[in-house]
């Protein structure tokens, strides 16, 4: 995508002032209301910065859970329309094939090992099959996945990014939960909110979206792509210090939380807000990083 000079000048302004993180997350399906949606808005922000891994895993991952109505589907169905997310629905992954088919003479790859480099959105988590479970946990950790037959050990490239949703968390496997960054409890929102949710609504039923702030959305997205922040040698013993301090000293429970979903997922969301902002990770972002994954923690704990 050729960038116009007055647009590339108007996305520096917005990153050298480190306002993307406020100023884009609002056009993610800005109809959905309440505080949990903001949250959730820019927690797939920072989903869809992060791509392609170099050296380690960036990819982040997401989970909305709780009732039906609470507007999980309505939120996959927007990033599957609007910034070119591939939507299944878990329940049919064993007629569709998501890992793939050892049957017969030959090992055929499936869903996962097509939608390498997407955004997938799975619906209905919690009713997909183990196998498959199974499949999507080493694509979400490893960007890959492998399929055994006999002797012979295929592996598939899959390095997707997944945003899920599920109406019951305990059929899903710990594990598996375990590789998503963000996991959010739903509940649905009180009348004051669905009444401030009505004017989105409405225009949303008419097909009066804003298509000028997705264009922007999806071309500060492809602005930034190329740009691979680093932590810079002054600034890492400092980095190391800040999360450190923050496992000794935080008053939330993170003892349940593995290093891969704590300390190493801190690192990936502080990667995305550098990104973001195409400069390299600094404390600011660290601190930021820490404050978010926080939060996210805390309202999960509340939600159980």
């Amino acid at each position: 995508m050729e960038l116009e000079e007055e647009t590339i000048e108007l996305f520096k302004q917005l990153a050298e002032e480190k306002k993307p993180f406020e100023f884009l997350s609002r056009y993610l399906c800005p109809e959905l209301v309440g505080e949990e949606y903001d949250m959730i808005r820019k927690a797939t922000l920072l989903l869809l910065v992060t791509e392609v891994d170099i050296r380690c895993r960036h990819r982040l991952h997401e989970l909305l859970w709780g009732s039906a109505g609470t507007g999980k589907t309505v939120f996959l169905s927007w990033i599957e329309k609007n910034v070119q997310g591939v939507k299944i629905n878990a329940e049919m992954t064993s007629k569709t094939g998501l890992v793939g088919d050892a049957r017969g003479n030959k090992i055929t790859p499936g869903l996962l090992a097509e939608y390498d480099g997407n955004v997938v959105c799975i619906d209905e988590l919690d009713k997909m099959n183990a196998k498959d479970q199974n499949g999507l946990l080493q694509a979400m950790e490893e960007g890959e996945y492998m399929i055994v037959k006999g002797r012979k050990r295929n592996k598939f490239r899959a390095e997707i990014r997944a945003i899920a949703s599920a109406n019951e968390i305990d059929r899903i496997t710990r594990p598996l939960l375990d590789r998503f960054d963000f996991i959010f409890s739903l509940t649905k929102p009180p009348r004051e909110e669905r009444a401030k949710h009505t004017p989105r609504l409405v225009k949303n039923f008419i097909g009066q979206t804003d298509e000028q702030e997705i264009a922007v959305l999806k071309a500060y997205l492809e602005w930034i792509k190329d740009f691979e922040p680093t932590i810079l040698e002054e600034d890492l013993s400092k980095v190391v210090e800040m999360i450190q301090m923050y496992i000794l000293k935080t008053h939330t429970n993170i003892d349940p939380i593995s290093f891969r979903n704590l300390e190493e997922s801190i690192l990936r969301i502080a990667y995305a807000m550098a990104k973001l902002e195409k400069r390299n990770i600094t404390t600011e972002h660290i601190k930021k990083s820490i404050m978010f994954k926080d939060k996210i923690i805390q309202n999960l704990i509340l939600g159980d």
